[in-house]
């Protein structure tokens, strides 16, 4: 019985000695090995990455002045340069559209914005390959960018190809999403332009009334000037745009009289 019961123990010790071993060695390799599996992002998750501030900052200083990055026609309010995508500067006349696409003028703004910046990303990705071992082969990036319901989709084409002994990766494309109401607030953007154009003024309610998460908000300034702000009541995300149409001199109320 004495025996059996020392054959219990020395086994016991043992299964006792093989945990703490087992545990030591995760202690000291998973570690490395969960750094060594995170550090290695795949080519979108670097582009991306390299991307994302260029992205954001743009994105923000076009939906903060009309669409442009660097608005030409514009009124200055609360130190935002807000382009007239309709404007005259006449009074009792309507205005005349200034971009009448303004998708796809926003959409070409942020493009030219990231073409510098995705041939650099693209150029570090192939450095850091290379570093690894791999031969790489690429294009000077080709970039698209296209808004869609809910998203920005920006497109990177550069054909990159990394070969290591007999793997080979390649990536003609690189896509990024990103959310973002834009596109909606671009749509509706030209349709009260196309009201400012035609009529002289919108009516922000009918809009709301159709989107109820839409919120749109007109500014009159007393120049005759107007600031529209859209926003979505849910994200607080923000497109802000001028128009100055059907206006009067001071002094003078709708109806063209004098106002003492």
């Amino acid at each position: 019985m004495v025996k059996k019961e020392n054959k219990k123990s020395q086994v016991t010790i043992f299964i006792i000695i093989a945990i703490i071993i087992v545990a030591a060695l995760l202690i000291i390799f998973y570690p490395r090995i969960n750094i060594n599996i995170f550090a290695q992002k795949s080519p979108q998750g670097y582009i991306e990455d390299c991307l994302k501030d260029d992205v954001d900052a743009n994105l923000l200083k076009l939906e903060n002045q009309g669409g442009s990055l660097n608005p030409e026609n514009y009124v200055l309010y609360k130190d935002n340069r807000i382009e007239y995508l309709c404007y005259t500067n006449e009074y009792y006349t309507t205005c005349k559209m200034q971009q009448p696409f303004v998708k796809e003028h926003a959409e070409n703004e942020l493009k030219a914005s990231l073409q510098d910046k995705s041939e650099k990303c693209i150029n570090a990705l192939a450095a850091d390959y290379e570093s690894k071992g791999y031969v790489v082969s690429k294009n000077t990036p080709a970039v698209s960018v296209e808004f869609v319901p809910h998203n920005i989709r920006i497109e990177l084409t550069s054909n990159l190809v990394f070969k290591k002994g007999e793997t080979t990766e390649s990536y003609e494309k690189i896509v990024i999403a990103k959310k973002s109401d834009i596109y909606d607030f671009t749509m509706i953007c030209e349709s009260i332009l196309n009201w400012e154009a035609r009529y002289g003024d919108s009516a922000p309610e009918s809009y709301m009334y159709y989107y109820p998460d839409l919120k749109v908000e007109k500014l009159k300034l007393g120049d005759g000037s107007k600031i529209y702000t859209l926003s979505n009541r849910g994200t607080n995300e923000k497109f802000l745009f001028a128009s100055r149409s059907l206006s009067w001199p001071a002094g003078y109320n709708v109806n063209n009289e004098v106002v003492r």
